[in-house]
Order: C-alpha cells, then structure tokens, then sequence
C-alpha cells in the first residue's frame, strides 16, 4: 500500500506547524493549510487519504468542507477538530461522515491513533480481492468459524493485530465472539506463553472506594506483565472510576519494559457512546488504534451451515456422541431465524437437541418454540 497522505486544516498557524513537525518526525506524508477552501483545491488536485479540519473557520468551516469532500472524493477519511466544548458540532460531523472527531486540546498521540487505525483499515480495504480468495478456501480460522467476505477481513484484522501489536477495540452484540477474538490474537502473538486475563468491567460497580479500584488494577497489571488484559463491557464501567482505571492503564503503558497489552470490548455502539458522553473520549482513544466489529449472525447467514457443523461435531464429541445430522427442514428454519443471541444462541439449539436425545437428525420439532413459531410467522408475512 501506498504511503498514506495526510492534510491538516485550521487557521491557527501555531496548531499547524506543531502538527506538522510531529507528524514529520513520526514519518508521514503530511500537509498543512490555513483555510478550507485551499483544502478543497487540494483534494481536487491530490490524492489525499486523510483530512483533519477545525470546525471552526472563517469562509469555509470543516462541516462545509466534509460535506464537499464526501461529496467529491467520499473514500477519503475526514476527521473534524473542534476547540469549544460542546458535543453538538461532534454529533453533527458524525452525521455528516466524519470519521471520527478530536477536541482541543488534543494530544498528539491521539492523533496518531487515529491515523494507524484509519491506516490499518485501509489495509484491509485493498485486500479485497485477497479476501474474496481467501473466502473461497478460508472457513476456518484458529477457532473462529465463517467463510463470509466480513469474517475473512477479521481474521486478518486478527493476523495484524496479533503481529504489529496495538491496543485493539472489539466491538459486536453479544454473543458474537468477541471473547474468543481476543484469545486469538492472545494466541498468535508473542505474549502466548504469558497470561491473558480478563475482567469483567460491569462487575466492578459504583460505591467502591477509589483507592481500592487502583490497587486492583495494579495488581492485575503485575499479574498480567508480558501479557493481555481483557476489559470485557468497557462501556459499562462506573463513570467515578474510569479516571483511576485510565490513570493505571497509562502508567504501564508509560513503561519501558515488558507492557501488558490491552484488549478491550464492547457490545455498545462505540459513536453513540462516546457522544453521549458516556465513555470517556481519552479511554476511547487509548484503546482505540484497532478496532474490530463483530458482526451479528443475521447479517452473515452464509456462515450458518458451518456453524452448525461446527457446533454439532463440537457437542458430541464433548457428550461422546456419535455425529448427529440436521434434517433440510431443521436446517430451513435455522436459515430463516433472526438469531438475537447470536452464536452462543445456535450453540444452546445444538446442544439443546442432544440433551433432548436426538441421535440421528434434528427435525423441526427439536428445535425450541420460539424459533419454530418465528419460522412460521416469516413464511405467513
């Protein structure tokens, strides 16, 4: 892939010149103008991967210049820069396209987040002609299951991650795996041999005192060392306690040595939560360089049969049973079902099935109530 091109937009010369010369050190491709009209005839005459602009400006603002430039060129990621507090202009770019916002003060770091995350996407968008192979050949992945196009990008969002190590976001409804996605990289990555940890954020609740949350978390963070550290339900933890949860996450991070790495995830969209102002922007950030959403079952139903096959060879070797089938009515209503509780929900129907004494194929009747009910009612409408 091509270097990746990058334009800074604002007014505030002193912003400019110390965005240029970090993003210079950090060695990207970066260029720096003082209003967006001269932004504008730069897209159009340049290939620009990435646009930062101020919300704010004289002439031509950055929600005027992100309306122009999905408009022209919508491939490119724009992300607005706004300095006055207020989340209305941020939920406003959102809605426009903007990738993503960033609020002065901003730390340079933050901006580099960004970058690598859009970078690492972008990656992953230029290999689709390689997914699209992949997805011919590919339907398995350690134990991750699905020859859809959305889970062949994740597996090798997966093989990065592992490799290049970054904090990576998983973000998916529950139930789609968003566990066993962090074992993975876990797994592939260096860190295998040491521990992964998880902790489940809506366990630690409002009311503990603070000084006992940072001596918790210290001492995961010894526990884990060299390892990963799964924040399960990030979104959930207790806004009194996400300063001193951040505060300990960027101390190990501050460390020179053997870091443990953070996995986080969340069933919660994370552009809804963070505008919402309920999490945090600086934990979103320090999390935040990769993220991976796990798809819902229902919008990759040409995994099901797989999965089935996957669940069914799982359950009866671990009931020492003898490999059971799905009659072509079973597997009909299973194709139409909506699957709220997504794979873990087709997990129980398997198992539900053999605990029921199913020993040659499960039919229509083996499958619970509500399923059978909600194929029927799909086939009346």
């Amino acid at each position: 892939m091509k270097m990746c091109r990058i334009l800074f937009v604002d007014d505030d010369k002193d912003i400019l010149m110390m965005v240029e010369q970090y993003l210079q050190m950090q060695g990207y491709d970066i260029t720096t103008v003082n209003s967006g009209l001269k932004a504008l005839d730069l897209v159009k005459d340049q290939d620009i991967d990435i646009i930062f602009t101020d919300y704010k400006m004289p002439e031509f603002n950055g929600l005027e210049l992100l309306a122009a430039v999905k408009q022209y060129k919508p491939e490119i990621e724009v992300i607005i820069v706004t300095g006055y507090g207020s989340m209305e202009s941020a939920i406003q770019a959102m809605k426009f396209g903007s990738y993503d916002y960033l609020q002065k003060p901003f730390k340079l770091e933050h901006l580099k987040l960004i970058i690598d995350r859009i970078t690492e996407e972008k990656k992953v968008k230029d290999k689709n002609a390689l997914v699209r192979k992949r997805g011919r050949e590919r339907y398995k992945f350690e134990g991750l299951v699905g020859i859809s196009a959305r889970m062949q990008q994740i597996y090798e969002m997966i093989e990065m991650a592992s490799r290049q190590n970054p904090m990576v976001l998983i973000q998916g409804e529950s139930g789609t795996g968003k566990e066993l996605v962090a074992r993975t990289i876990h797994q592939l990555s260096e860190r295998r041999t040491n521990a992964f940890v998880p902790v489940n954020c809506s366990g630690i609740t409002e009311g503990v005192p603070e000084e006992k949350v940072v001596a918790h978390v210290t001492a995961l963070m010894q526990k884990v060392q060299g390892g990963t550290l799964y924040l399960d339900e990030i979104a959930e933890l207790a806004p009194a306690l996400r300063l001193s949860i951040l505060q300990a996450l960027e101390a190990e991070q501050n460390k020179s040595a053997n870091t443990t790495r953070v996995i986080a995830a969340t069933s919660k969209e994370l552009g809804e939560m963070i505008a919402s102002g309920a999490l945090k922007k600086d934990l979103f950030d320090l999390l935040n360089a990769v993220v991976i959403r796990m798809p819902p079952l229902r919008e990759r139903l040409e995994d099901i049969c797989l999965l089935i096959n996957h669940f069914v060879h799982q359950a009866c070797a671990k009931h020492n049973r003898r490999v059971i089938s799905v009659s072509p009515d079973a597997l009909d209503i299973l194709m139409r079902y909506h699957w709220p509780g997504n794979l873990i929900q087709l997990e129980n129907v398997i198992e539900r099935a053999l605990a029921l004494g199913v020993t040659e194929a499960i039919q229509p009747g083996d499958l619970p109530a509500e399923i059978q009910t909600f194929s029927t009612i799909s086939k009346m409408g």
